[in-house]
């Protein structure tokens, strides 16, 4: 048993280095099928490759499919997602080379539509690299991005080819230079922006994963592409081992991310690049689409025009709904601030006022009755020989009692200005603004007939129901918030000394 443990539970490691290398194994054995076959297939050597070519960045759509699906909801799942999106688009692309190369059927008066899916691909990369870092980010700001990162690529295409790739009218030739040096410049700005990214979460768990995994995929298709492209430029890529470059990055791609264990996303603090990439990409992308509209807006005026208005009203809504979350966040943070002060101000036991509010209330009412030249009454009660409840019937029972004397306290108050705090222990207090001795003499009765009324049994040796003894003190001019609460404790000492169960006025 302790054996069988083992084996599902320590060597984990090792099951992954297994599964790492059956996944190699597989895409070794790929790359030896796809040069054998493509050498024995001869005249019918183009039709295998492209075969192979189609098949691996399926496989790697396959992978990405299904570590968007293991992934928590958030930003990471979204991330495998438009990867899926990527390998699609190269998919796409890659069955629309091998129809117009073997079939014959190419028009040479319109746009290939495999360069656009091609071009294409990108897009989502380049929104994967840009989305914001939040574990729940806004499906709004999403959508607005996305439609900003596919019209600005449009546009490129468009500025680049001069042409639309759903337009049917004829274009000039496009130098093999040209299109391979802008196909290279995209795939190496794609890797620069992902090794940024990764920069900014190396160290953020699941997130740092993807984007390390992004980077090492982009840098290898970069590679890959830049040298096939070099081959085919000069013509030597008829034959041979170069015909494998094309699917080395979708392997690579496949077998990391089958190596890949989704796991929870981190909550931990953005760091500075990573707040200065989520706030720089949607204004850069804005920006792009106002520059591309401007370059093609003398060729293809209808298609400039809207994208400077998409450009416009996506900003404008994309401002509206950041200052609408920043609203919703202000006042929800003010509602917590507020329930916070709130608990903070309150015992946790009895419900009323705590010492801390006690004291800043005390502070705040004497600064008030100096300033007005008002009276300020003060009463400090005590529960007569509380410690004997508690022996007798426990603390729960004593805890019980606290919360009822609490409430007769809090409904003797004749004001809503009157504050009743809990001062410590049994012991509990009253600041009565503006009130002389004789009202201050009147609430402090009421307040022992209130308690008297709850009827709360005392302890056996004490005979008798639950009583209090109350002091009384009252502001004098000059006189510090302290000393009247010093008053107020030496006629609470006088009342127990003279019998318990009694009020006591200061001196």
């Amino acid at each position: 048993m302790l054996c069988w443990q083992f084996e599902r539970g320590v060597p984990s490691m090792q099951y992954a280095r297994k599964t790492t290398t059956f996944w190699l194994a597989l895409a070794g054995g790929y790359v030896l099928a796809q040069l054998a076959l493509t050498a024995w297939a001869g005249t019918r050597g183009p039709a295998v490759s492209y075969l192979f070519g189609v098949t691996a960045p399926l496989l790697a759509l396959a992978a990405c499919c299904r570590n968007a699906s293991l992934s928590a909801p958030g930003v990471v799942r979204t991330g495998w997602g438009l990867f899926a999106a990527a390998m699609l688009f190269w998919s796409v692309g890659m069955a629309l080379s091998a129809w117009q190369d073997l079939s014959g059927h190419v028009a040479s008066d319109t746009t290939y539509f495999s360069d656009f899916a091609y071009f294409m691909y990108g897009a989502p990369l380049l929104l994967a690299i840009s989305s914001v870092s939040d574990r729940h980010p806004s499906r709004t700001l999403q959508w607005l991005d996305a439609v900003q990162v596919l019209l600005a690529a449009y546009l490129t295409y468009t500025a680049i080819f001069s042409v639309s790739p759903f337009d049917q009218r004829s274009i000039a030739p496009i130098p093999a230079s040209l299109l391979v040096t802008t196909y290279n410049v995209e795939n190496l700005v794609l890797a620069c922006c992902a090794s940024l990214r990764l920069l900014a979460h190396r160290r953020d768990g699941a997130q740092g994963r993807f984007y390390l995994l992004l980077s090492v995929f982009l840098w290898c298709y970069a590679a890959c592409a830049g040298a096939y492209n070099y081959l085919t430029l000069h013509a030597l890529a008829e034959s041979g081992p170069s015909e494998i470059l094309p699917s080395m990055p979708f392997l690579l791609l496949a077998v990391l991310a089958m190596r890949v264990q989704p796991g929870e996303e981190e909550a931990r603090p953005p760091r500075p690049l990573t707040l200065l990439i989520d706030n720089f990409s949607p204004i850069f992308f804005t920006a792009a689409l106002l520059g591309l509209g401007f370059v093609v807006l003398r060729e293809h005026f209808y298609l400039a025009a809207s994208a400077l208005f998409v450009a416009l009203t996506v900003h404008a809504l994309r401002s509206a709904t950041l200052q609408s979350r920043y609203m919703q966040s202000e006042l929800a943070l003010r509602a917590a601030h507020d329930k916070l002060e709130k608990l903070s101000l309150t015992d946790g036991l009895t419900g009323i006022a705590n010492r801390r509010c006690f004291d800043q209330t005390l502070q705040l009412e004497w600064q008030r009755a100096a300033r007005n030249q008002q009276a300020l009454a003060l009463l400090i009660i005590d529960i007569d020989f509380f410690k004997s409840l508690n022996d007798t019937f426990g603390h729960p029972y004593g805890d019980a009692c606290l919360v009822r004397i609490a409430a007769a306290l809090h409904s003797a108050l004749p004001r809503a200005s009157d504050l009743a705090a809990r001062f410590g222990g049994e012991e509990f207090a009253a600041i009565l603004p503006a009130t002389d001795g004789a009202g201050a003499l009147a609430v402090a009765h009421k307040m022992q007939e209130a308690i008297a009324a709850a009827a709360i049994a005392h302890a056996p040796s004490r005979g008798g129901l639950v009583t209090a003894s109350i002091g009384l003190a009252l502001s004098d001019a000059g006189q510090t918030p302290e000393a009247l609460l010093a008053a107020a404790d030496q006629a609470l000492y006088r009342a127990k000394q003279n019998g318990r169960n009694r009020v006591e006025v200061q001196a």
